[in-house]
């Protein structure tokens, strides 16, 4: 298996993780604190998909791309802004898909696949690329 196909590999089941870890944060906040608003849940949710954000970035940087230390801050902000445009890229594709009349299920297949394609390839190419560091490391 070649390195590319590895690294695509172990971004997917990180991606798994992060769903669980995303979801258990958010049904503990749910079952700690019944009854409370919809705002709170909101918030709720914004904070247990922070919590999956920060699991990736920490699973992506030390096993999907094996990136070494240094500038965790950059990369950090970098993974977060990726994640960021991904989500908005994963909500116009499925507004965009639902107003042509696909089928919800292959919209949502198809909205996934391009989020999944678009954080794959800048995790891989901006956010953990290896050459960067290494190259200020070597000048400096």
């Amino acid at each position: 298996m070649t390195e590319g196909v590895l690294q695509l590999c172990k971004f997917a089941l990180v991606g798994c993780i992060n769903t669980f870890i995303d979801w258990a944060v958010y049904f503990a906040i749910f079952r700690l604190f019944p009854g409370e608003s919809i705002l709170f849940y909101s918030v709720a949710k914004g904070f247990s998909y922070l919590c999956g954000i920060v699991n990736s970035f920490l699973l992506n940087r030390c096993w999907t791309f094996k990136t070494p230390s240094g500038e965790e801050g950059s990369r950090f902000l970098k993974f977060t802004l990726v994640n960021a445009v991904g989500l908005g890229i994963n909500s116009a594709s499925i507004y965009a898909l639902l107003c042509l009349n696909t089928t919800h299920f292959l919209a949502l297949f198809l909205t996934t696949t391009i989020t999944f394609a678009f954080n794959f390839t800048l995790s891989k190419l901006w956010v953990f690329r290896k050459g960067e560091v290494a190259a200020k490391i070597t000048r400096g």
